[in-house]
């Protein structure tokens, strides 16, 4: 298997996680934060996986990312927000999979506005995108007990989904 068939089925295979974390936030908590500086759970539900999971077709089309050019969705609630991530990545698949290994290891840049903030390649930044997803997740996942809620099972059982 190669880089970009691993990414695909990487991809396919942390979907499931993201549902089950996004549905495991209590709705009446969401302004919930565990400290000024950091995001709320609103935050990190609507701006991170609401958008940032759009960014992959963008630098996997065109090969540059700018952050000035990146609008914020509006969502009414968690489902919004799944079926937009689901809907990425889904994308996100067609798209790599019409892609052959030359174009996977093009360049990509990731810009904010003039500034060239990073370089590498459209698969490595693939990757890159979906592990800072991931990292956001995991906060994300840190956040439920306190806020009342249960911790899904996310690579194996947690401590809550051992007693339910």
């Amino acid at each position: 298997m190669d880089d970009k068939e691993f990414f695909i089925e990487t991809l396919k295979d942390e979907l499931p996680r993201f549902e089950r974390v996004l549905k495991a936030v209590p709705a009446e908590k969401f302004d919930w934060r565990p400290h000024e500086k950091n995001r709320s759970a609103k935050e990190l539900i609507y701006d991170i996986f609401g958008t940032e999971v759009t960014m992959f077709e963008i630098f996997l089309k065109t090969g540059k990312l700018d952050f000035t050019q990146i609008q914020p969705l509006k969502y009414k609630n968690v489902d919004n927000v799944i079926k937009t991530l689901k809907g990425a990545f889904e994308n996100t698949i067609e798209i790599a999979n019409k892609m052959d290994e030359d174009e996977w290891n093009s360049n990509a840049s990731m810009m904010n506005g003039e500034k060239i903030e990073w370089e590498t390649t459209k698969g490595k930044m693939a990757w890159s995108v979906l592990l800072d997803l991931i990292h956001h997740r995991g906060q994300l996942s840190v956040y439920i007990r306190p806020m009342g809620g249960k911790v899904p099972q996310i690579y194996g059982p947690s401590g809550d989904s051992q007693s339910q």
